[in-house]
């Protein structure tokens, strides 16, 4: 019986570490990242010696905000406050439990009154189905478009494989990056960020915790961190690189009175369909472009949301 016993014993920790290994293997043959930890209350509140230490153990973090529309994370202002302090990139997820497409565009509205402005986007927890008015996918949908109606940041969608696929299939395709969870293999599913590991330890936080690594490289670090500006990746063939004498938006686009695309510097909405006259295009140092108009206001120069 202990023969036996001590065999069995032998063969589980064999397969575990056969297990670890064969995930540790595809993370390291595509990571271009240190550690992208998502964080919680449940990790405590952060202090000031901790994040310092997390500075050179992440590449970029993602923190709640809030479980719903009642409830606010109780350290989310603290740790995001100190990710902004040291200089850790970061963005905030919204843990759903909304309802309805009308309490959905609620929930949004709240997350994003409540959300630290200085995020680089923004998430969609969706892996629980407590939506018994509409349909899931009508709901994902509205919390989208409200969110879209209030920033120009990427938008991320976030569940675990089945999930994803059985309740919002087709409205996570509006998202601008799919953020996935699977612990037991590399999803099947097409994935940008993916949660490989609840239980990855973290030197500064000394504790284990769930962890991500990116698997798209159209998108990668520097896709989540740097400019956020109208939710696209900042490459070549995604903007007009040249002036044009006019435009038209393809999609609800802004007019900013400032070079600096956020949502206090905008001056008017513009509907699709609708003819800009262009007087000029200029470049960021982080790559993106963006025109000057005839009336002295700036829009994105984006081929997403215009066309000549």
């Amino acid at each position: 019986m202990h023969t036996k016993r001590t065999f069995t014993a032998w063969l589980a920790f064999l397969g575990a570490l056969i297990f670890t290994l064969s995930i540790s293997a595809q993370i390291s043959s595509k990571a271009d990242t240190t550690i992208i930890p998502d964080i919680s209350e449940w990790q405590g509140k952060l202090t000031s010696t901790k994040v310092a230490n997390l500075k050179n153990q992440v590449s970029f973090i993602i923190n709640r905000r809030q479980y719903g529309a009642n409830y606010q994370d109780k350290y989310a202002t603290n740790n995001t406050n100190l990710y902004v302090k040291y200089g850790i990139p970061f963005g905030e997820y919204d843990y759903s439990t909304f309802t309805s497409a009308a309490s959905a565009k609620t929930e949004a509205k709240t997350f994003y009154a409540n959300s630290n402005k200085n995020a680089k986007f923004y998430v969609l927890d969706f892996e629980e189905n407590d939506v018994h008015s509409g349909t899931t996918n009508n709901a994902v949908k509205a919390w989208y478009n409200q969110m879209r109606s209030l920033t120009d940041k990427k938008l991320i969608f976030y569940s675990y494989q089945s999930f994803a696929t059985t309740y919002a299939n087709s409205a996570r395709q509006k998202f601008d990056a799919q953020w996935i969870a699977n612990y037991s293999a590399r999803p099947t599913i097409t994935t940008d960020l993916w949660q490989y590991s609840n239980k990855k330890y973290v030197p500064a936080l000394k504790e284990s915790i769930d962890a991500s690594t990116i698997l798209n490289s159209d998108k990668p670090i520097s896709w989540w961190v740097g400019d956020t500006e109208l939710h696209t990746a900042l490459n070549d063939s995604a903007y007009y690189q040249t002036s044009i004498p006019k435009v038209t938006a393809t999609k609800t686009i802004y007019l900013y009175n400032s070079t600096t695309f956020n949502t206090n510097n905008r001056e008017k909405k513009v509907p699709a369909g609708t003819q800009i006259t262009i007087s000029g295009i200029h470049q960021r140092s982080t790559g993106s472009y963006y025109f000057s108009t005839s009336d002295g206001h700036y829009i994105t120069a984006n081929k997403a949301y215009i066309t000549e």
